[in-house]
């Protein structure tokens, strides 16, 4: 089923809520969206972590996906009306829970870390639905068999290097286009190999520049702490030295970007042992839905 025509363009004069940004329709719309996603408890449960969520409607953003959470730890979702058609039911609601997802992770700067977090969260939220709705389970099984033979198909072609001078010959699987292919490969990889899942997520991705890793900003702090308070700017170039070692200087310059704000923690604390708790409660909802719908 498609989305319904009030989602794509409401009528010029149509009211705005001061508290969302959305036309009526499409505030309308998107909460029968939000009623049907809330059959999963994930759904609810991000729901409810993202109520003040700013929301907003624009026309041909350029983004890469017609729903996306922007603006660090500020964050907003953008819904770019134009792009909304065609948009499947299955895909506005994937859509919609990853970018509250990201949304409940919000930070100053991109985190591998949290996008690993907040597609997890997605794809849980995507197995408990398939479970509960046949048609949904079924759609997201066929994305899942034809990704995941591309992903074998791939893979097949790795040479091992035989020395470790020997440029890497193993293949980089990078993220499809659009959403719902990008989605079938992910819930693949989650299901046959979490570490692979996330390996694939943050090699196939194309991140912005200054993007770091969570555990590398908390390492840097551990070791270098004294250093860091010292600083008195954000280093230039593409290297810093503290204590005497060379670090990259995008790290260290968005370890002074946070230094003494709490957010470091805040976020890690948000992040719920994803890799490992979290990791345990997906595979549980993938058992549960493949029970439901098994692979042909």
């Amino acid at each position: 089923m498609r989305l319904a025509a009030a989602l794509l363009l409401a009528a010029p004069c149509a009211a705005l809520s001061p508290e969302t940004g959305l036309s009526t329709k499409t505030e309308a719309e998107f909460a029968r969206i939000e009623a049907s996603a809330s059959a999963s408890p994930t759904a609810r449960r991000l729901l409810a972590a993202t109520r003040g969520v700013p929301r907003r409607e624009a026309r041909h953003t350029g983004l890469r996906d017609p729903i996306v959470a922007r603006g660090g730890d500020k964050p907003e979702l953008v819904f770019d009306a134009a792009r909304l058609e065609g948009v499947t039911e299955i895909e506005a609601e994937l859509l919609l829970m990853l970018n509250l997802a990201r949304a409940e992770l919000a930070f100053p700067i991109p985190v591998v870390e949290a996008e690993q977090a907040a597609w997890q969260k997605a794809l849980l939220f995507a197995a408990e639905r398939g479970a509960q709705d046949k048609a949904f389970g079924e759609r997201l099984a066929e994305l899942v068999r034809v990704q995941g033979a591309r992903a074998r198909s791939i893979e097949r072609t790795a040479l091992t290097p035989k020395t470790p001078w020997e440029p890497s010959e193993i293949p980089v699987l990078a993220l499809p286009n659009a959403f719902l292919d990008r989605a079938g490969l992910l819930l693949h990889e989650l299901e046959a190999d979490p570490q692979r899942f996330y390996r694939t997520l943050e090699t196939g991705t194309a991140w912005p520049p200054g993007t770091v890793r969570l555990s590398e900003v908390e390492d840097l702090f551990a070791l270098r702490a004294k250093e860091l308070a010292a600083l008195t700017r954000p280093p230039e170039g593409p290297y810093a030295t503290l204590g005497g070692r060379r670090y990259p200087a995008p790290l260290v310059r968005a370890a002074f970007l946070l230094k003494g704000t709490g957010k470091v923690e805040s976020l890690r604390e948000s992040l719920e042992a994803y890799d490992t708790v979290g990791l345990a409660s997906a595979r549980i909802a993938i058992n549960r839905w493949r029970r439901a719908v098994p692979k042909k």
